[in-house]
């Protein structure tokens, strides 16, 4: 009964205090459902884009960015440039196709900037749209 009763409180002490062993599972990231990147958008076009944040104990979703092929020209721009999980952002082409024709665009949890995902968006000319 003493061995019972001592285990309970050492399992009670570990889950007042925490256990300092415990190590939180990883923040992932994912492109959401029905707002992944296009493969392909024309100048000027718009594509709604939205990433899902797993285990960010802080809720704090993601920042947006991108850079153009190269490191050559404009790749674009975010409306709005942070949002949080599943809250897609409007992500507008550039207006002219950057110099290799590629941007690629990451989202990065505000919490662990180590954490990002990444997607090439092949940029060719043609009629632009209105963000969905």
């Amino acid at each position: 009964m003493a061995k019972a009763v001592l285990v309970a409180a050492l399992v009670s002490t570990l889950v007042t205090c925490g256990d300092p062993a415990y190590q939180p599972p990883p923040i992932m990231l994912a492109f959401s459902s029905g707002f992944q990147p296009p493969t392909v958008l024309n100048t000027g076009a718009y594509a709604g884009i939205a990433v899902t944040v797993t285990n960010d104990t802080k809720n704090a979703g993601v920042n947006f960015s991108c850079t153009p092929d190269q490191n050559l020209g404009d790749c674009g721009s975010f409306t709005p440039p942070s949002a949080a999980s599943t809250d897609p952002t409007c992500y507008l082409a550039p207006a002219s196709v950057p110099t290799g024709g590629i941007v690629t665009i990451t989202a990065t949890s505000a919490t662990d900037p180590t954490k990002f995902i990444s997607a090439q968006i092949t940029v060719q000319n043609g009629v632009a749209n209105p963000c969905p």
